[in-house]
């Protein structure tokens, strides 16, 4: 099942809802760029990558810093700590910290560690959120229509939002909102 098919509209536009009020909490409008180091102060949250996480595991830190198959995770909610991959793209990196920050606002719980591969467990249904509400935050709704207004390429949209083309795309995808 596809995150389109497994989060109702009704769901979707909820967090459309739950992005724009975060938006307006920090006084950043549709058309302007949030980074997520700004959504991030706001909760307090300290962001490391694998390789600063003070007191890792040599071995841990090695294996995290060698790989590309993690993106981020919230190692503690309280105080908040993220650790998100290095060596993904810095657009990449932005997506994955507002996929993380995202659980937070929706307050997800947190789940274990899969003792065989030290990764984290997840729920889908809240990981299919936290993308949703990730990309909202990233690029909302009304900053598309914005975007399409100003007659901005993918490309001039995601320079402009701090986001990949596969994010624009991906936004305008699940929005509805055609660029042509």
């Amino acid at each position: 099942m596809g995150l389109i098919t497994s989060l109702s509209t009704e769901n979707r536009q909820r967090l459309e809802e739950v992005a724009t009020t975060q938006r307006n909490q920090l006084s950043y409008k549709a058309f302007e760029r949030l980074p997520a180091s700004v959504l991030a102060q706001y909760f307090q949250a300290t962001i490391s990558t694998a390789e600063t996480v003070p007191n890792a595991e040599l071995e841990q830190v090695k294996s995290l810093c060698n790989s590309d198959n993690w993106s981020a995770v919230i190692i503690r909610k309280n105080p908040l700590w993220i650790v998100h991959n290095s060596r993904h793209a810095p657009t990449r990196q932005e997506s994955n910290l507002m996929h993380e920050l995202a659980h937070i606002i929706l307050k997800h719980k947190m789940v274990g560690y899969d003792p065989k591969t030290n990764l984290p467990q997840r729920r889908q249904q809240d990981e299919d959120e936290a993308v949703y509400l990730g990309g909202c935050l990233q690029i909302p709704r009304r900053g598309l229509l914005w975007a399409v207004q100003k007659k901005m390429t993918i490309a001039q949209i995601a320079l402009h939002f701090n986001a990949s083309e596969e994010m624009v795309k991906f936004r305008t995808n699940v929005s509805g909102i055609s660029l042509v």
